[in-house]
């Protein structure tokens, strides 16, 4: 049986889905007013296997990632600047018009690295009457109140705050701000609905124009899709506080039940040991990544690392990641069909906690006695292709076109002549019983 690390209990526990071999799974997914980063694959490529993984273990697996269109501040705060709308003044275009593009950009993004598309991508925007309701009931029940405009959900009502991350309300530190908000109760509580004000995108409430928080986008849209509770919520550990502290909060105070029964964070990309963010300018999108490394590479070399833990961007553990990946594709090309007890194997040790660099070390260690089926499992659940892109200049095929005429005519000597020429240029001629096969030169 699968165990895995649950951040809410911090215990590796054995995974017991709500209803038998069908998981519900949510992982929040991108705010759309720029483009993809590394650090942002690091944690939906986890996720993409867990749900590989599943479907190969023969459940039935529903994956919701939400898409931010409104809400979310710039430095994750309480008041301040939205990062869309920032975006959309910067381009002198309108909110929407940002958030479609780098949704769809956000999409051609997952295609480019093999990623099983989620089955459901609801948009924030398009909930907000949910999320009034929602806001409504916390009202109603005692958890929230009103302040010129704004709502906030008031945590001195909720006991159990601070389950997940550790951190009480009395110790929580009111972010990056400096200024104190004199219409909050405690400077802990959180915004639900939002005052318009300048804001360019608003919609009536009963509490006048407005927007929802960014917090509360992710709780109305998770229970909508995947009921109450559901089993996996996911997303990086930067999330942890205050984003899924106050989404338990919220949901649990409106529901009486728990959000999720297990909540997995992955640990952060770092670049320079820094963390890799868009805010910093740090960062290294998705499409310059791929223009140097494909997509098999950027995802072994995420297998190298624990998935709670962080994993440094650093071009000689890419160049090495390179480097198995054609040590995988060679031994694919040279697997038979031959029966194995490896996906048995592969399998216990993705059972104990989704430990991927060990994975790798038992796929490196058994490399040349794997089956052609062996790989297929293997593709299967890490979204490999293992598929050599050989690029030739037109003079090179000619080349080799004139190397099997020569060992046609047995004229060996011509041959070799060739096969040398193609190795200076980076390539590996092997001779098989269908014909030539290219290979890059490790």
């Amino acid at each position: 049986m699968l165990k895995i690390y649950n951040t809410l209990t911090r215990k590796t526990e054995e995974f017991k889905p709500l209803k038998d071999k069908q998981v519900g799974m949510y992982v929040c997914g991108p705010t759309v007013y720029g483009p993809d980063h590394i650090g942002h694959i690091k944690t939906w490529i986890f996720f993409d296997w867990l749900k590989r993984y599943l479907l190969y273990k023969g459940y039935k697996v529903k994956l919701v990632q939400n898409i931010t269109d409104v809400g979310h501040l710039v430095g994750d705060e309480e008041t301040g600047e939205d990062k869309i709308e920032k975006q959309a003044e910067k381009e002198q275009k309108k909110p929407e018009e940002i958030a479609r593009y780098w949704e769809e950009e956000h999409l051609k993004d997952l295609k480019s690295l093999n990623f099983l598309a989620p089955d459901l991508m609801p948009r924030a925007t398009d909930h907000i009457e949910d999320i009034v309701n929602f806001i409504e009931t916390l009202i109603l029940k005692g958890y929230a109140y009103e302040v010129k405009g704004n709502v906030y959900f008031n945590v001195s009502k909720d006991p159990n705050y601070g389950k997940l991350s550790g951190r009480k309300a009395e110790n929580r530190e009111t972010g990056t701000r400096v200024e104190i908000d004199r219409d909050k109760k405690d400077q802990a509580d959180f915004a639900l609905w939002l005052k318009a004000e300048n804001h360019l995108q608003k919609w009536p409430s009963p509490w006048g124009e407005g927007y929802p928080g960014w917090h509360i986008e992710c709780s109305v849209m998770s229970a909508k899709y995947l009921g109450q509770p559901f089993d996996i919520h996911g997303s990086g550990v930067e999330h942890i506080f205050p984003h899924h502290e106050n989404e338990i909060a919220q949901s649990e105070s409106f529901a009486g039940v728990p959000l999720s029964n297990y909540w997995l964070h992955t640990g952060m990309l770092t670049i320079n040991g820094t963390k890799m963010s868009k805010s910093k300018g740090n960062y290294i999108t998705v499409k310059d990544a791929l223009k140097e490394y494909d997509a098999d590479t950027l995802r072994i070399f995420l297998m190298t690392a624990l998935w709670k833990k962080p994993i440094d961007w650093n071009k000689k553990a890419l160049l090495e990641a390179r480097k198995l990946k054609e040590r995988l594709v060679r031994a694919k090309m040279e697997a038979q069909l031959v029966k194995t007890g490896f996906p048995t194997k592969l399998e216990m040790t993705l059972d104990d906690d989704f430990n991927l660099p060990k994975a790798l070390a038992v796929i490196l260690e058994d490399v040349g006695k794997l089956s052609r089926k062996d790989f297929e499992v293997i593709e299967e659940i890490f979204g490999l292709s293992l598929e050599e892109e050989i690029k030739l200049t037109q003079k090179q095929k000619e080349l080799i076109k004139l190397r099997e005429k020569a060992r046609e005519k047995g004229d060996y000597k011509e041959s070799d002549r060739i096969r040398k020429i193609l190795e200076k240029e980076g390539f590996v001629v092997e001779d098989t019983l269908t014909g030539s096969r290219i290979l890059p030169k490790a």
